[in-house]
């Protein structure tokens, strides 16, 4: 079992810890639902280091990663993100989903889930054969850890200084001096559908930032309001809403450049899926209020036909009710279609949204 390198830290401010895609992490501060709403009034911190960071680099880093990457990224300009793209299998199907930082015009950085760590190490690595490149994983070397919420930007400055006041959505900063020591990025993306930032430091620097925030009374959230905070957006979660065996056509997830010319794995059976279609596509649900939380695996009907299936669910602590994602059979891909999710003999009753369930950015 993985670990946070600041697991001493979050037992001191009593967080509850538990395991997630193999790390040992903080999961909540005894309640995640107020940690995602003020999350989303104000602002919090996260410890985000369970998540890949690869770096890539070498003469031939773009020509290596534009044959591995759906996106097209060789117009990617330094000091700016892609993503979110993906790492797709010859099926089309999800190796990872990732964020690619071009460092330089040399090197990149791949941040990935955590969950994919050592598959994709191992993928980069042997696919690397036939080109001049150097993979290096900074996973357990650095920190990161991420400021997120409306209030996040004024906080971040005060923090970081006024250099960072101009950084927009999808750039990044490197190699910042700050008064706990350098930082080696941070970057402005909200994947909780609020501003945020992220920051990669070393892990003796991070520990610093995460002590000073907490004494400042910026609270902690933990992995469940992170969970529920990418629900209420409608993101993806590998091992939930995408895999190996879910394709972006199904995910409607647009990780892909449409009119990218070079080959990549998985282009040629994707673009045969666009054209030939497919027999599942996900949705939100949307359920009325007082019912019991539909969970993972749980399957959806329509009177006593079952159409679907349940991928995530949690309870909104801003709409104040539950909600999910899932799997529609493509018959069935009416948007506001009325069905229902049986919990045991409880009948929950839910109508297809289209993500995302709140409005933000």
């Amino acid at each position: 079992m993985r670990k946070t390198p600041f697991l001493n830290f979050h037992k001191e401010i009593n967080a509850s810890i538990g395991e997630f895609s193999g790390w040992t992490m903080p999961i909540d501060y005894g309640d995640m639902l107020q940690e995602a709403l003020i999350t989303r009034k104000s602002v919090t911190f996260f410890d985000i280091s369970h998540l890949s960071r690869i770096v890539v680099s070498g003469k031939d880093a773009l020509n290596f990663l534009q044959r591995l990457v759906a996106r097209d990224i060789k117009k990617l300009n330094v000091g700016k993100i892609s993503g979110p793209t993906a790492f797709l299998n010859q099926n089309a199907g999800f190796k990872d989903d990732v964020m690619v930082y071009r460092l330089t015009d040399l090197v990149f950085l791949i941040v990935g889930n955590a969950i994919n760590h050592d598959k994709i190490v191992d993928w980069l690595n042997y696919n690397s054969s036939n080109y001049n490149v150097d993979i290096k994983d900074i996973t357990f070397d650095t920190a990161m850890l991420a400021l997120q919420g409306p209030q996040s930007t004024e906080k971040i400055k005060k923090k970081i200084g006024e250099k960072i006041k101009n950084l927009s959505p999808l750039n990044f900063l490197t190699n910042i001096k700050t008064k706990y020591g350098e930082i080696k990025l941070i970057s402005y993306s909200g994947w909780t559908g609020e501003a945020g930032y992220e920051i990669i430091c070393d892990i003796d620097v991070g520990e610093k930032i995460l002590r000073d925030l907490y004494q400042e009374k910026i609270l902690p959230a933990g992995l469940g309001a992170r969970d529920i905070l990418r629900i209420e957006m409608g993101y993806n979660l590998y091992g939930n809403e995408i895999n190996e065996n879910i394709n972006p056509i199904e995910a409607k997830y647009w990780i892909f450049s449409w009119k990218k010319e070079e080959d990549y794995i998985g282009k040629k059976e994707l673009f045969n899926i666009l054209k030939n279609g497919v027999e599942k596509v996900k949705y939100g649900l949307l359920v009325k209020k007082g019912s019991p939380l539909p969970r993972k695996g749980m399957k959806i009907y329509i009177e006593d036909k079952e159409i679907g299936f349940i991928t995530s669910g949690t309870f909104s602590p801003l709409l104040k009710t539950p909600i999910a994602l899932g799997y529609i059979n493509s018959k069935h891909s009416i948007l506001g279609l009325k069905v229902k999710i049986f919990k045991g003999n409880k009948e929950i009753n839910a109508k297809l949204v289209e993500p995302p369930f709140i409005k933000r950015l």
